[in-house]
């Protein structure tokens, strides 16, 4: 089935009032807009000022506890990076899970242009100013209204209860705005995707038992949901660096724990979107069984008849017979329906998640040297 012109451009990051403001600076489609220019420009707004202003202050103890201050460095080098860079890698993804669902004729053509309308009505959701302006404003608020303690970083306070450095003013003010308006933009993006699923899951799907994929057709979605991992992982570093300010020198044991417990928040986050898909699953997979027991018994019945109670099949040999073929091909297929899974996700797609949540303890243990100590000790606490 050929793919509407209305979806070959279907994207949940490409939009907005900042795209907008991408075309009109660069004269192209923003997706081809230089991934350097938009890094470097966050990297001298976000981090570089703090760097001077923490210069500027006059105060030695400044500087030298900003630069030691690896929360920030993680937050702002690392952390908001990823939040770009992992847009163009997510948004294609994406893309191409919505054209999936015709192309591989999961959506029937009764249903295509209720597909269609969905597809179109949250693109049109997404490119709305005000959703971004409200993102942008509460990302602002959310730093007057939890401001850090004095004693958290040495910079932000030139002395303990004091007023805010001008780089904790900046800090404050910019960079961790900034951040945080990526974060809920990506939460945004997400919770916009999950309704795209939950609409799309109410739609009659052509589901088909032997699909190799055991998923009935939709095992191409847990690969959809696994490529938010490097969001994960953004999320997940600036947690690491956050811990390891309360974590007892040499007991890293507890940030294991913690990283495992995030892990597990984000596969019951990102996969809870395909639980819609079980319903139409399960009762695929239910017919597949009937429907196939059938044919199976209809088939081996006369396979029985033709080959086990005659004593010779005229002008044929059982080497190179067809029947036999077909006897392992049907076997095939009824194995192949009989493993069909409830839910649409593959191991693979969980390890994806996993190894984005658990990957910033990796170099923490290779500099602490107890990589093995705490991969034990880790084991024995599970088990």
């Amino acid at each position: 089935m050929d793919v509407p012109a209305s979806l070959l451009d279907f994207s949940l990051v490409q939009g907005g009032p900042s795209i907008r403001f991408g075309r009109q600076r660069h004269g192209a489609r923003p997706r081809h807009a230089s991934l350097f220019r938009r890094l470097l420009a966050l990297t001298l707004v976000s981090w570089l000022p703090l760097l001077a202003l923490s210069l500027l202050e006059g105060v030695p103890s400044v500087p030298r506890a900003f630069l030691a201050d690896a929360t920030v460095h993680v937050q702002l080098w690392v952390s908001l990076p990823m939040l770009v860079v992992a847009e163009r890698y997510v948004d294609l993804s994406l893309a191409a899970a919505v054209r999936q669902f015709v192309v591989s004729e999961v959506i029937d053509a009764r249903h295509l242009a209720a597909y269609e309308d969905i597809a179109l009505g949250v693109g049109r959701v997404r490119s709305r100013p005000s959703i971004e302006a409200g993102l942008l404003l509460a990302s602002f608020a959310l730093s007057l209204v939890s401001l850090p303690a004095p004693s958290t970083s040495g910079w932000l306070h030139a002395e303990p209860r004091g007023p805010l450095t001008l780089a904790g003013a900046w800090y404050l003010a910019v960079s961790l705005p900034l951040v945080r308006f990526l974060l809920l933009r990506w939460l945004w993006r997400g919770l916009l995707w999950a309704v795209f699923l939950f609409k799309v899951s109410r739609l009659k799907l052509a589901l088909v038992p032997t699909h190799p994929d055991a998923a009935g057709g939709l095992g191409f979605l847990g690969t959809c949901q696994a490529s938010f991992s490097p969001i994960v992982f953004a999320i997940a570093a600036t947690l690491t660096a956050q811990r390891l300010r309360h974590v007892p020198t040499g007991d890293l044991t507890g940030l294991a724990l913690h990283l495992l417990i995030f892990a597990i928040l984000c596969l019951m986050v990102l996969f809870a979107p395909l639980l819609p898909f079980c319903r139409q699953l399960l009762v695929a997979k239910r017919h597949g069984d009937h429907a196939f027991s059938a044919l199976a018994a209809w088939h081996s019945r006369r396979f029985e008849h033709r080959w086990f109670h005659r004593k010779e099949v005229p002008g044929q040999q059982p080497l190179g017979a067809p029947d036999f073929s077909s006897l392992a091909d049907l076997g095939t297929s009824f194995a192949t329906a009989r493993a069909m899974r409830w839910f649409p996700v593959n191991p693979r797609a969980v390890l994806a998640i996993l190894c984005g949540a658990m990957a910033p303890l990796v170099p923490v243990l290779f500099i602490d040297r107890r990589l093995m100590d705490v991969l034990v000790a880790l084991g024995k606490t599970l088990i």
